[in-house]
C-alpha cells in the first residue's frame, strides 16, 4: 500500500508548481486534481482526489495550507465497469490514521484524505477498461476518466525456483522473459540480492538486508538479457568493503512491474523537458477530463527464492567484482 501511495505522490510531483503569478484565470476557479493507478495485484485500490483554486486575490501557498480549500467534503468518488456498468463507490479514508500522513510542506499533513476501495469487491477484470466519475453530492460530473486495466503478468524464464539455478557470472547472456500483454506500454525489470550478514555493530548476530538491482526500464519487448558479470559489480559498488563484515548469500527474487499507457505518457512529457538544454518548464499533461491529473493502470508479479548455481556462487566468494566483500559459505 505505501508504495502505491508512493507513486501517486511521484504523480503530483510531477505536476506544475503553484505560482501567486498564474493569471490565465481571471475569476476563482475550483479544480478537481484526481490520480489513481487501478493494479490487479493490490488489495486495496486507491484514489487521490484534491483540488486545485486559482485565485488572482489570495496566495497559493495560503490556499494550499487550507484543509477545506484543499479537499471536497462533498465529493463522491465512483469506479465503473464500462462494459458491464457496474458501479463501485470508493470510500474516503485520512491515510494519516493508518500511518501515512503527507510529507512537510505547503499542503496539509492531517488530515491527508484518500479514496478506497477493497479489491475483492471489485475484481478487477485484465484487458477490460474502467471508468472514473467525481461528482458533488446530489450533483452532475466534475471529472472523469478512463483506463484499460493490465491484466495478470507471467515470467516464463527463469520461472520455477525449486528446480532452476541461476547462473549470474561471467560474460555468458542471461536472460529473463515474461508473457506478452497488450495493455502494458512498458516494463521495468528488477532483481532482489537477498542476503545476511555480520558485525561487531550487530553484536555478532547475522541480520538480513537486500539491494535491488535495476536490470532494465521502459522495455517494450518482452524479454531481457544482460550478462551475468553484470549483476557481480552491481554487488561489488553497491556494497561497502569492511574486513570487520561477513556476508552470506540467500536468494534472488525476479520482478516485473508493468506501466499502462496514460502514465507512461504522464512520465514522458513530465521528463521531456528535465534535460540540460531544458527551459525547466514542466509541460502539463492530464487525461482527466474536466480536471487535472492522471487515471490509468499499473501490475506486478515476482517470482522469489532463486538460488546460485555453485560456480556462480564461487564467483561471488572469490570473483573480482566481490571478492573483498567477505561472502562465506
Amino acid at each position: 500500500m505505501l508504495k502505491r501511495l508512493l507513486i501517486l505522490a511521484l504523480a503530483a510531483a510531477l505536476m506544475p508548481a503553484c505560482s501567486n503569478d498564474f493569471e490565465l484565470f481571471t475569476e476563482k476557479e475550483d479544480i478537481p486534481v484526481v490520480y489513481g493507478l487501478l493494479s490487479k495485484s493490490e488489495d486495496t485500490q486507491f484514489v487521490r482526489l484534491e483540488r486545485a483554486f486559482l485565485d488572482k486575490d489570495q496566495s497559493a501557498r495560503v490556499i494550499a495550507g487550507e484543509p477545506d480549500s484543499v479537499f471536497y467534503s462533498d465529493a463522491v468518488v465512483e469506479l465503473v465497469h464500462l462494459p458491464t456498468g457496474d458501479r463501485f463507490e470508493m470510500e474516503r479514508i485520512n491515510a494519516a490514521d493508518i500511518g501515512l500522513p503527507r510529507d512537510e510542506g505547503d499542503f496539509p499533513t492531517d488530515p491527508n484524505y484518500i479514496y478506497t476501495l477493497d479489491s475483492e469487491v471489485i475484481n478487477l477484470t485484465g484487458g477490460d477498461t474502467y471508468g472514473i466519475e467525481v461528482r458533488r453530492e446530489g450533483g452532475d460530473n466534475i471529472a472523469y476518466s478512463e483506463a484499460l486495466v493490465i491484466g495478470d503478468l507471467r515470467i516464463l524464464t527463469p520461472s520455477d525456483p525449486t528446480i532452476q539455478r541461476l547462473n549470474y557470472q561471467g560474460s555468458s547472456s542471461q536472460r529473463i522473459r515474461w508473457r506478452e500483454a497488450n495493455e502494458v506500454e512498458f516494463f521495468n525489470v528488477r532483481l532482489r540480492f537477498n542476503y545476511e550478514e555480520r558485525s561487531p555493530a550487530t553484536g555478532g548476530e547475522w541480520v538480513q538486508d537486500d539491494l535491488f538491482w535495476v536490470v532494465s526500464n521502459r522495455v517494450r519487448a518482452n524479454t531481457v538479457t544482460f550478462a551475468g558479470d553484470e549483476f557481480l559489480q552491481f554487488i561489488g559498488n553497491a556494497l561497502v568493503e569492511d574486513p570487520t563484515i561477513d556476508r552470506r548469500f540467500r536468494s534472488i527474487d525476479i520482478r516485473l512491474d508493468a506501466v499502462g499507457s496514460e502514465l507512461a505518457a504522464y512520465i514522458d512529457v513530465g521528463l521531456a523537458n528535465l534535460g540540460i538544454t531544458s527551459s525547466n518548464e514542466i509541460p502539463l499533461y492530464t487525461n482527466v477530463d474536466g480536471g487535472l491529473g492522471v487515471f490509468s493502470s499499473t501490475n506486478f508479479t515476482e517470482v522469489q527464492g532463486f538460488n546460485l548455481t555453485s560456480t556462480a556462487i564461487d564467483s561471488l566468494l572469490d570473483g573480482r567484482f566481490t571478492e573483498q566483500l567477505n561472502f562465506i559459505r
